[in-house]
């Protein structure tokens, strides 16, 4: 049978046909969120050669981050992406941009995310570096899942952790099992949104550290990591004691001062129980005299009754600590309930500094006689104030501390001892982290950072708990 060619539709039709697909496609357009609307004239318009693409917030890291440790320029996408099809989206998008991308980082929520979907994502561009950090969300979110949805969110984690990892194109990073981020509430401000400086620890720990990459090897025990400390925050939830009404004010050396956010001592203290915090720490510093620094821990005690800021180095997180409790109360105002901590002993260590005195216990130049007299002096302006001793936390260098230094051949632990002995005779709660923490020469690696000698997040963590739990 003879076919009848078909008719061209009519001109007029065509065009309102035309008219209606593009109506349509532009009304689709519009309905796409702001925040995407917006990254996708970025991708258009900016030059770049990195992307960073998430499912959970990311508006607190840093792109001069990128362009400082890592030589990157990167579009970071302001929006947060419901699924793989959105990212896939951007991806073609910034494939056509004409910028040659060849590192992508995805901030990927495996609650949210078929495996199948993300090995189909990252095998349509083999020749691009997915590096993956996985979400870590805070324990509130874990802990506010129906049985059911927890069960199926760990799912997602466990197919990760395990089947992601033969990938060619895709490296993993994965924290969310770190009590010192999920358990500190004051690394968040909401569950799946950190403060920006925990983000700069993520990105850089994740990237140039690599301390969070996941490996065939670390793969099970992160996992279980995620496991223990969701479930036990879902039926045993540790509680800690409210001290919104304490102010703690910490001396110390680097452990203290080096680290001035929510994973930092005070920063812990601060985040489980509310207590108001005041970093006087002071890196590099020691409790007795040096000539190495304009004041010491006698004379950072003094400055701060006084009031008196001239006394304190400029630039210092000392002075700028001590600035920060004088506004909050001027002299002749008192906190409610006051808390000194003293943390100082490694570098006393270091430089050899006499332990004590047989003549004179508050000799200065010594390590016992400096407490002495910081804690007299903080008594007699505060003798209602607490005072907590901690001993100098355990450390790798100098063969595990047990290198003689000085010309009392001291090690590392006459500091703790001496700490432990004036904990009794000054009449101080203490803090023996030194010993109780579980830090020794066969697992130092999981509790200090990569110089072998600062606690790392983790021991920070337990220190800032265990400050906590001697109160009230």
């Amino acid at each position: 049978m003879k076919k009848t060619p078909a008719k061209p539709l009519p001109f007029r039709l065509l065009v309102l046909l035309l008219a209606g697909a593009a109506l349509t496609l532009l009304f689709l357009a519009l309905r796409k969120p702001a925040a995407q609307r917006e990254d996708y004239r970025q991708i258009a318009s900016r030059t770049y050669d990195t992307a960073f693409l998430s499912m959970y917030p990311t508006q607190y890291y840093s792109d001069e981050d990128f362009r400082h440790y890592l030589g990157l320029e990167v579009f970071r996408a302001s929006y947060c992406m419901p699924g793989i099809s959105v990212m896939e989206e951007y991806l073609e998008k910034i494939a056509a941009s004409g910028n040659a991308v060849t590192t992508v980082y995805l901030g990927i929520r495996p609650d949210k995310t078929e495996l199948s979907d993300f090995r189909a994502l990252t095998a349509k561009y083999p020749s691009v570096a997915f590096e993956i950090i996985l979400s870590y969300p805070s324990l509130d979110y874990w802990t506010g899942l129906s049985e059911k949805a927890y069960a199926q969110a760990l799912a997602g984690y466990a197919a990760f952790l395990s089947e992601a990892l033969d990938i060619p194109n895709v490296h993993l990073f994965f924290l969310g099992h770190r009590e010192w981020l999920v358990a500190n509430p004051g690394c968040y401000e909401d569950k799946w949104t950190v403060k920006s400086p925990i983000a700069k620890t993520i990105l850089l720990e994740s990237t140039i550290l690599g301390e969070h990459f996941v490996t065939a090897e670390n793969a099970a025990l992160f996992y279980a990591g995620l496991e223990s400390l969701t479930r036990k925050a879902r039926t045993a939830p540790e509680s800690f004691p409210d001290l919104s009404d304490y102010a703690f004010v910490f001396f110390g050396d680097s452990v203290i001062g080096n680290y001035t956010d929510s994973a930092s001592i005070p920063g812990v203290v601060s985040g489980l129980s509310g207590a108001a915090v005041y970093n006087c720490g002071y890196g590099g510093n020691s409790a007795a005299q040096s000539s190495k620094f304009p004041v010491f821990l006698p004379g950072i005690a003094d400055a701060f009754v006084r009031g008196d800021l001239s006394l304190l180095p400029q630039g210092e997180v000392v002075r700028q600590g001590v600035s920060s409790y004088l506004r909050d109360y001027p002299p002749g105002a008192f906190p409610e309930n006051l808390v000194f901590v003293i943390n100082y002993g490694l570098n006393d260590y270091f430089d050899g500094h006499r332990v004590d005195s047989e003549s004179d216990p508050m000799d200065t130049a010594t390590y016992s006689g400096a407490i002495r007299t910081a804690v007299a002096t903080l008594r007699t302006a505060y003798p209602d104030a607490r005072v907590i001793l901690c001993t100098p936390s355990y450390c790798r260098y100098y063969e595990n501390g047990t290198l003689p230094h000085g010309e009392g051949g001291y090690i590392l632990t006459d500091y703790v001892d001496a700490i432990l002995s004036l904990s009794e005779e000054l009449h101080t709660d203490v803090l023996d982290t030194y010993h109780d923490l579980g830090a020794d020469s066969g697992n130092w690696d999981q509790y200090l950072s990569p110089d072998q000698v600062h606690p790392n997040a983790s021991y920070r963590y337990l220190i800032g708990k265990s400050l906590i739990r001697l109160l009230p």
